[in-house]
């Protein structure tokens, strides 16, 4: 049997606030509710959008650092907006802004703590329509039906999910990347790059899954180097923030694998961005999967080296070895020492690696503690 969903309306534009203002028109909507990441809040394009929707609208905005959201956020957030509920909400920014977004659109309208409904099973009753406008191209987040939030008090990382959290339209304008800086580029490109190698080598990928994630592949991987050597223009960010966007339609079908399993504790206990965790972990995990006879990267290489001799193990090898020189590694951290990842912390990162058990079981092979300990070995002792 092969299911595939997709929710989210993708508009792809350089006029993000005429889209927008249509969208919100065209809804009847009098009410906005607006996250804006900090860092961009003050970029020339969103501004112009700012200024266009409070000119037109009622406009609740509130200006957000751009952290990894936490359960509390979503509660002080959402207890803001309870009192004159907004009719649409919207998101710009970042894989966590959009997530934060996604996250109190839902809490606006449902009663009690996030935490009521973060990893217990107990379903969201109602959400309000919301677009979300990525300034970076990594996430995916502007069309998954998840808001990854880390509970302080718990340490418990998961997502908020359901259709409900899931953005009615994605709006994806290239121009609002380009006071990106080069280290968060990279970052958030190699999400994506991610995105698209672990989607296609899952255990519950199929057809459909495969082509999101074969054509996202092709255009983060032919477009990112052009974007960080800066050249290509607008279309190589058109491209890669596109690509960005079918990697989240291949993960929200297929889901991911051990590389974001282990990612997620060096986000919760030592704040690492989790482009920056995913890029560096991906290229050793990948490396293992081959060495446990996953042969598949094998189609990943001849979408990059047409023509590529061997066969299946000897290109799964060659794309390994391709993937660890990616050129946006130039821009990124080579170790986790910045973060303050020490030897003696391998064990317990490792253990707590191995939790998110959907992620895991879906590697293409069995990855298991001695296998992520390697990994974290490699990037604390290098």
């Amino acid at each position: 049997m092969l299911r595939f969903q997709a929710k989210t309306q993708v508009i792809q534009t350089e006029d993000s606030s005429a889209v927008i203002l249509d969208l919100v028109e065209k809804r009847g909507a009098e009410r906005v509710g607006l996250i804006v990441d900090a860092n961009v809040a003050k970029a020339s394009e969103v501004r112009k959008l700012l200024e266009g929707l409070s000119a037109r609208l009622e406009v609740a905005s509130e200006i957000v650092q751009a952290v990894e959201p936490t359960t509390d956020m979503v509660d002080e957030l959402a207890g803001k907006f309870r009192s004159k509920a907004p009719e649409f909400f919207i998101g710009i920014g970042g894989g966590s802004i959009l997530d934060l977004m996604k996250a109190v659109s839902v809490m606006t309208v449902n009663p009690g703590s996030v935490t009521d409904y973060h990893g217990t099973g107990k379903p969201l009753v109602a959400g309000i329509a919301k677009a979300a406008v990525p300034t970076t191209a990594g996430t995916g987040s502007e069309v998954t039906p998840g808001a990854v939030l880390v509970n302080p008090k718990t340490s418990f990382k998961r997502g908020l999910g359901g259709p409900l959290v899931c953005p009615d339209f994605a709006i994806l304008d290239a121009t609002l990347t380009l006071s990106m800086p080069l280290p968060v580029a990279a970052a958030t490109g190699m999400d994506a790059l991610t995105h698209t190698i672990e989607s296609f080598t899952a255990t519950s990928a199929n057809t459909m899954t495969r082509m999101y994630s074969r054509e996202a592949f092709s255009l983060v991987w032919r477009n990112l180097p052009l974007t960080l050597r800066g050249e290509g223009g607008l279309e190589a960010r058109k491209n890669v923030m596109l690509g960005s966007c079918l990697a989240g339609f291949a993960i929200l079908n297929s889901d991911t694998g051990a590389c974001h399993s282990m990612a997620y504790p060096l986000g919760i206990y030592h704040k690492i961005p989790h482009g920056v965790a995913v890029g560096l972990i991906i290229p050793k995990v990948v490396e293992i999967n081959v060495e446990k006879g996953c042969a598949r990267y094998a189609e990943l290489l001849d979408l990059v080296e047409p023509g590529a001799s061997g066969g299946p193990a000897e290109k799964s090898r060659r794309f390994a070895q391709l993937l660890a020189r990616f050129p946006a590694f130039e821009h990124m951290d080579k170790t986790l020492a910045r973060w303050g990842v020490s030897s003696k912390e391998v064990d317990f990162l490792a253990e707590r690696g191995l939790d998110l058990k959907t992620a895991l079981g879906n590697n293409p092979v069995p990855f298991g503690l001695d296998d992520a300990k390697r990994v974290l070995r490699q990037l604390v002792e290098r």
